[in-house]
This record gives structure tokens, sequence and C-alpha cells, in this order.
């Protein structure tokens, strides 16, 4: 079977998939806010034989809308903020489909998408405050941007060692953390051989960095003749949204000579909001900095975002030499950018298109418009939980995350919360994940959700006490 169709019969078939696409918008409310699928569907994966002969298109939609739209995870669903993941805007969608249907190879050249994502970084820096000079691009999500920006970190302060390795420079690299930094971290700094060992646990200050202990924790690396690389700070903790002091952050990196990187993948969008924009004070002056489009800007999945202050820096922790792939600088399809030169990526979707059509169809104002209605839906979160008496506020912060507690009547509080989480999971009419702040295990919900409205929250809260009763024992949960 060819894999191709004729224009009419695609036509046919992106018909039927639209009218699958608006069904499933359509019915979202109505539907849990998470559905595991069933073992009859599971078992038809775990099965399924590798075809042998093609099907048809419309057997293999017919197929998906049985079998797969149904159990989506349910992001998007008005009560669905069990994790910091935004309702993806449908103009993200349709854009998606055509990016999918050009089928670009994002490296580099001469082609639109090299000239479209250069639009769209430059609109991300904007947003943020950034230099708009500054090199970046487009990745799959936080943790690969965080990945780019250490290993821009890394090649610039101890240059020549993606060639030589860590091991021929005979240091001990220090990285200065939180608890409550993004366990991405951790991982990049495993993947570029700096090694776990490297980094340094800093006491923190309520939610966020405590600066005096920070240059503690540096006078003693140096005394022990430890190499301080890099901070990282956090615009919008996982946890609870909490922002470090950038900008004191940055007179330490002056100061000793350390690479700032801020890790914004929730958090740094709402710096264009006036009435916050002091809360991210110094974020501009990092070296680096990482945001997520399919959070706050409610493109779909994937796209993050990494911006460095000198694109240097990432030509000089990612470029190679391929004969095949060498242009002279006046060849017909050499471009303003190569972007495999940037990042690990040779080959790469065409995400900017995604974003650059969300933006377009936001705008600023827009964004504004649904930032403030997500954060009046916490603050609305936080103040009927807080006029509960079967419930306890936990860790507040000034984003849209609100970590609250069940308090029952008898029993041990955190373990009766982790069954009540399993329970609201299980129950679909509210998705919330769980955590521990401050030594408390805790529900969280996070609303980056442009559906969420009035009474969606009044309507959780009742499921959570509702289900906390249950998890305790209490008949009907009263």
């Amino acid at each position: 079977m060819h894999p191709d169709f004729s224009p009419d019969d695609f036509e046919q078939t992106l018909a039927r998939v639209s009218h699958m696409a608006a069904d499933y918008l359509r019915g979202l409310p109505d539907r849990p806010a998470f559905v595991r699928p069933p073992d009859d569907v599971i078992a038809r994966f775990e099965r399924a034989p590798l075809p042998l002969e093609g099907t048809d298109a419309a057997t293999i939609l017919a197929d998906l809308e049985r079998d797969v739209l149904p159990y989506s995870l349910g992001i998007g669903h008005p009560r669905w903020w069990g994790y910091i993941r935004g309702s993806a805007a449908p103009m993200g969608m349709a854009a998606d489909l055509l990016a999918a249907t050009m089928n670009n190879n994002c490296a580099g050249s001469a082609q639109i998408a090299t000239w479209v994502e250069m639009c769209v970084m430059r609109w991300l820096a904007e947003l943020v405050g950034y230099e708009l000079s500054a090199g970046g691009i487009l990745l799959s999500g936080g943790s690969a941007a965080n990945f780019v920006a250490l290993a821009a970190m890394r090649e610039r302060l101890l240059p020549g060692s993606r060639k030589t390795g860590l091991g021929q420079l005979g240091i001990r690299p220090a990285v200065y953390v939180t608890h409550e930094t993004h366990s991405s971290i951790r991982r990049a700094v495993e993947m570029l051989g700096l090694g776990d060992d490297s980094l340094r646990l800093v006491p923190m200050r309520g939610r966020v960095f405590d600066i005096k202990a920070l240059r503690a924790a540096i006078a003693r690396d140096r005394a022990d003749g430890c190499l301080p690389l890099c901070v990282v700070g956090t615009a919008g903790t996982v946890n609870t949204g909490a922002i470090d002091p950038l900008a004191e952050l940055r007179k330490v990196g002056d100061d000793e000579g350390l690479w700032l990187h801020v890790d914004g993948a929730y958090g740094a969008a709402l710096r264009s909001l006036p009435e916050l924009a002091d809360h991210y004070r110094g974020m501009e002056l990092a070296d680096s900095l990482t945001m997520n489009p399919h959070k706050w800007l409610y493109v779909p999945y994937e796209a993050g975002a990494v911006l460095v202050k000198d694109r240097n820096a990432l030509t000089q922790a990612f470029a190679t030499k391929a004969d095949y792939l060498e242009v002279e600088d006046n060849d017909w399809y050499n471009g303003p950018l190569w972007y495999h030169q940037q990042g690990p990526q040779l080959s790469r979707a065409f995400r900017a298109l995604k974003v650059y059509a969300v933006m377009r169809r936001m705008g600023l104002k827009g964004y504004h418009e649904l930032w403030r209605h997500d954060l009046a839906m916490a603050a609305e979160l936080r103040r009927q939980v807080a006029a509960h008496p079967r419930l306890e506020l936990v860790g507040e912060t000034d984003l849209s995350i609100v970590c609250f507690r069940y308090l029952p009547t008898s029993g041990h509080a955190d373990a009766i919360n982790k069954k009540l989480v399993d329970r609201l999971q299980k129950d679909g009419r509210v998705f919330l994940s769980g955590t521990t702040v401050d030594g408390i295990y805790c529900l969280r919900a996070c609303i980056v959700n442009a559906r969420t409205e009035m009474p969606d929250i009044a309507v959780a809260v009742e499921v959570v006490v509702e289900l906390g009763g249950k998890a305790e024992g209490r008949e009907g949960g009263k």
C-alpha cells in the first residue's frame, strides 16, 4: 500500500479528523478529568501484531476514536490541575497540523522555518525582558532546555571540556541549587559529566535561596579546592511557585564569577505582568534562561525554549562538522542560522510554527487577561480552602499553584492525604497531584487553564472534602 493519499482522499481524512478533534474539545468539560484505559483497550495494544497488510484510513480513525481519544490524560479539562501543563490553544493545534504537512527538518538553512523560529525567540526574549540579541532555540521542554543552558555554561567556563572531558581538567566543579530546584538540573549535571557530587544543596530562607548561606557555601568550596561554576535560580518552583531572589543571585554571580541560570519553565512568562514584574527583578540579567511555551503560553506539546545572553556560547557547546552538511556562505541554501549547531538535535520539528500562531492569536494583552484569570482562579481556591474547616493551606506563593491538605478527624494526616490523591485521580471530577511542602504531605493544584471558571473551584472543594471523608473511613464522606 502506498503511503500517500490523493489530495481528495487527504481532504476527506482531514475532515474526519477535524470532526473528531472538535468533538473531543466540545465534550471535554463533561468527561472525567482523567480516565485510565480499561483492560480490554490496553490488551488491544499489548497484543497488537506488527501489521502485515495496510489498513484503510477510515478503519484506523474509527479505532483511534474508540481506543485513544476517550483516554486522554485530560489536560485542558476545566478541573485538570495536577501538574503545570497548560490548556492548549486550538490555534496551536491547527498550526501543528500545517507544520506536520510541511514536514520540515528545522536544522537551519534558507527555509522559512528558520526565520519563524528566529522571530519566536525574539518575541520570547521581549516577553521576559531579555536582550533581543540573545541566542535562543526551541526544544522539547524544560528538561532539554536546562540541559542546553548548562552545556553552554560548561563550555564557556571550562573551555575545551566537551573535547577532553572533565577528567583531563583535574577539577571538582560545584553547582548551587536548593531543595526546590527542578529535578532536570540534576539530570543535566549528570549527563554533562559534572557529576551528581557537584550539586550543592544550599539552605533556603522560607521557600527561596538563602543568599548568606549561598555565599558561605561558595567560600567553603573554594577553601576545599573546588571550582564554583554556576548558581541555578528558579522563577516559579514546581512545588509552590516561589520565585528566587534573582537580582541577589546575579550579584553573587558577578562577585564570584559564576554563571547564573534561571529556570523559568513555569513562571518566567508572567514577568510581563506589571503587578508581578518586581518579583522577577534580575531575571533579565541571567546568563541563560529557560521557559516553556507549552505551559503559560498555552502552546500544544512539545515546546520548550532556552535563551542565552551570548549565542556564541551555544555554538561553542554544540557545533560539529559533517561533510555532507557543509555549505558555503554564498550558497543559495545557506540561511541566517543553523539551529543544529546551537543544540543537540539535527532532526528538529517545526515547533516554532505553533508558538508563532498562538502568540499571534493571543497577543500580549490577551495573555495578560488569561494570566490574571488563572491567578484569580488560584486566589479563589485559596480563599475557599482557607474558609473550610476541613481544609488547610500549605506554603502560599504569588503564582497559580495552590498547596493544601485535608484535615482528618482522626488518623495520620499524611497517610490520609496520600490516599486522597489516589481517590481523586480515580474519581475523575477533579485531578490534583500530591507533594511535600515544609515536611507536610499535601494536595497540589496548578491552574494554568483557560477553561477553569468559578463554579469549578466550588466543585473541587466539595469533591476533596467528600473523598477526604471517605479516605479516613467516614461513611458518605461527611
